[in-house]
């Protein structure tokens, strides 16, 4: 089969296309034959080995060097024990830890797979795993009607999916991200636009109920004075050194004050997806896809979206 393979740690010219044998699913797994892979931030990040975390992670642990993980595929073997699925069936997950969604072929534990309802497309539904759960824990529950919600990144992957929810629960959404992805914030729903090049959201003096930080940069005393009493910032990815500042320091100063500052915790595994993929057959949520690519094309796209040049999701089809 092909695969994407990522060779150390480089901006894209590290990534080949390689000949590889098939995988073999294990007692519990299955094989799928890859109909589409959304690309994440994470899987650039494991490229690139920024920020740092990315580079510990694949120097200590055994995650292999064909990345992605947002797999949509076709069951094509069962291993030992599995009875779930039949041969032939569409199936999503997220193989965070596993990868190997950048090939024509994966493998991963039967239970992190979930069915692909008829009336969803590959692609769309490659965009889910890892940013829709993402907007999902982010948003749902934690925004009333009225509330003023800013989702800063809101032009990726994560950020339309997130301004979507926002608006479904009744909020005021404020969005950022490069000029060249304000048409994508505006279609996703957002009622305000910020081109974070030209403007910092923590200084306009605007302060918000929810602020989802899709990457942050900026210091736990900034983000707080954006925040309403009451209010809530959540970090979802960064430098090394900002997430730990806004681990440590945002957790201590949410003890004295009601302005909470923390890392929004991802759920792993499949618990989203149903929910996810029904959102999406019902038409209430509707991924923003700004390119579907080939294997053959997979290292300049990433690249390209490495470099926020790309509006929406990556995904990438054999």
């Amino acid at each position: 089969m092909r695969a994407l393979v990522c060779r150390g740690f480089g901006n894209g010219e590290n990534l080949t296309l390689a000949a590889r044998p098939k995988p073999e699913p294990g007692p519990g797994e299955v094989r799928v034959e890859v109909l589409a892979c959304g690309a994440n931030a994470s899987d650039w990040e494991f490229v690139t080995g920024r920020p740092a975390y990315a580079r510990v992670m694949r120097t200590l642990t055994r995650m292999g060097d064909v990345f992605g993980s947002d797999v949509v595929g076709v069951v094509d073997k069962l291993g030992a024990g599995v009875g779930d699925f039949k041969l032939g069936q569409r199936v999503l997950a997220d193989t965070f830890g596993v990868f190997g969604g950048f090939a024509d072929y994966a493998v991963a534990k039967a239970e992190l797979w979930v069915p692909v309802p008829d009336g969803v497309s590959d692609v769309l539904a490659a965009a889910l795993p890892q940013s829709g759960t993402i907007a999902l824990a982010g948003i749902k529950g934690r925004v009333a009607e009225g509330a003023k919600v800013l989702i800063n990144g809101g032009g990726g992957g994560s950020g339309p999916l997130a301004i979507q929810i926002a608006k479904m629960a009744g909020a005021q959404v404020w969005a950022v991200d490069t000029a060249a992805k304000v048409d994508v914030m505006r279609e996703a729903g957002a009622d305000h636009l910020i081109d974070f090049e030209t403007e910092d959201f923590a200084k306009r003096g605007e302060t918000f109920d929810l602020i989802l930080d899709l990457w942050g940069t900026r210091s736990v005393r900034s983000v707080r004075r954006a925040l309403k009493p009451g209010g809530r910032y959540m970090m979802v990815g960064g430098p090394m050194g900002r997430l730990l500042a806004i681990a440590i320091w945002g957790g201590l100063s949410s003890v004295i004050s009601t302005r909470k500052v923390g890392i929004l915790a991802v759920p792993q595994g499949p618990g989203l997806l149903p929910d996810l993929l029904d959102m999406v057959r019902s038409e209430m949520l509707w991924p923003v896809v700004g390119e579907v690519t080939s294997l053959d094309c997979a290292a300049e796209a990433l690249a390209q979206m490495g470099a926020r040049q790309i509006a929406g999701k990556l995904v990438i089809v054999p």
